[in-house]
């Protein structure tokens, strides 16, 4: 149990590490932690932690942290994950505070954020494609040589029945939580 909470530690320090962009660019870290470490949760699973996650109050990534800490290692899991992924954001939070000032503004403020910017928006992008391969998936890891074992096709008609209503949502202002009740009981009846 103390080598998989030590692995639990290590894998979400590196996550806080490297997630550049918010919780959202954490997505594809755990979904390569899920292929990595065999048994710690399945694709379904992440599912459910990643729909969770967005429901409960607080930073999704931190919330992703525990859940999957707790899914891993029990109490201590969910103490140490969401621990270990913001430890690294404290320490060079501490380290650029203390600098920043100096160099904002600067040439070399401009040539960071020149990097930065983009290799956010391309985790968040690869987030966005995470996502997809979940909630599109059918259970089986994504094969390129055979597409369509990829799909549980009805999850893409859910997905194709229930598209028209975003771009709805933004003539008629309905609430979102509206959404999520719909989504749910589709869900729930489908057996989704």
């Amino acid at each position: 149990m103390l080598n998989t909470l030590l692995l639990l530690v290590y894998e979400c320090f590196f996550t806080g590490l490297f997630a550049v962009g918010g919780g959202l660019a954490t997505i594809p870290f755990w979904q390569s932690i899920s292929r990595r470490q065999v048994g710690w949760f399945t694709g379904a699973q992440l599912a459910d932690m990643i729909a969770a996650s967005q429901c409960a109050p607080g930073p999704f990534g931190t919330n992703m942290a525990t859940f999957v800490g707790y899914t891993v290692g029990g109490l201590p899991g969910a103490g140490l994950g969401p621990l270990a992924l913001m430890l690294p954001t404290l320490g060079v939070d501490l380290i650029v505070a203390s600098v920043m000032e100096r160099f904002k503004g600067g040439e070399r403020w401009e040539r960071i954020m020149r990097v930065l910017r983009p290799a956010s928006a391309g985790l968040i992008c690869a987030a966005a494609f995470a996502l997809l391969q979940i909630s599109l998936s059918s259970g089986t890891a994504w094969d390129w040589h055979a597409p369509l074992v990829w799909f549980d096709w009805r999850h893409v008609a859910l997905y194709a029945a229930l598209l028209p209503l975003v771009f709805w949502k933004k003539l008629k202002k309905v609430h979102p939580a509206v959404y999520i009740a719909v989504g749910a009981a589709v869900g729930v009846i489908a057996k989704l």
